[in-house]
């Protein structure tokens, strides 16, 4: 009995030493800098709620769709058209390994920030504003090819079912 009570004792002994091991978790707590959002996007102002994540293995990169009220609702809805007032931002980021989750991925260096928003033209006609930002400065992709496709990738995504 006596030699049991010392085996659970030295077990507790180690658990406690091993969660008190500050020194394999010593980003506890702290911001994720590689992946936090230049203050000039002023993200925070837009209010956007999460509409979907997805994960590229093959990049290895991973991505949080954002929108506002209007094209968070309409999504939720399954609507097949677009509506004025809806705004979208696609955040994508590389992926790196997390220091405190053996095997666990977490967003890493800022690659792109895309930006779609509706309005309606003077004829009611829904008209689409896209913009492409790279890099941690996001500078402004002026490349226009593959505009029309990441346009519908975007509205092409569904929302995740969220409490």
């Amino acid at each position: 009995m006596k030699k049991l009570t010392y085996i659970i004792m030295a077990g507790m002994v180690a658990i406690l030493y091993a969660c008190g091991d500050s020194a394999n978790n010593n980003n506890a707590g702290t911001i994720n800098a590689r992946a936090s959002l230049p203050d000039s996007l002023k993200f925070t102002a837009l209010g956007y709620k999460v509409v979907t994540l997805s994960i590229n293995k093959k990049l290895g990169t991973m991505s949080t769709l954002y929108g506002n009220k209007q094209a968070l609702d309409n999504a939720i809805a399954g609507a097949d058209d677009v509506k004025a007032g809806e705004a979208f931002a696609l955040i994508t980021w590389k992926q790196q390994d997390d220091d405190r989750w053996f095997g666990a991925k977490i967003p890493g260096n800022l690659q792109s920030v895309e930006m779609i928003k509706t309005a309606a033209d003077a004829s009611g006609k829904v008209a689409i504003a896209y913009t492409h930002l790279e890099g941690k400065n996001l500078s402004p992709i002026a490349d226009t090819l593959h505009n029309a496709e990441r346009i519908k990738y975007i509205f092409d995504q569904k929302p995740s079912v969220m409490p």
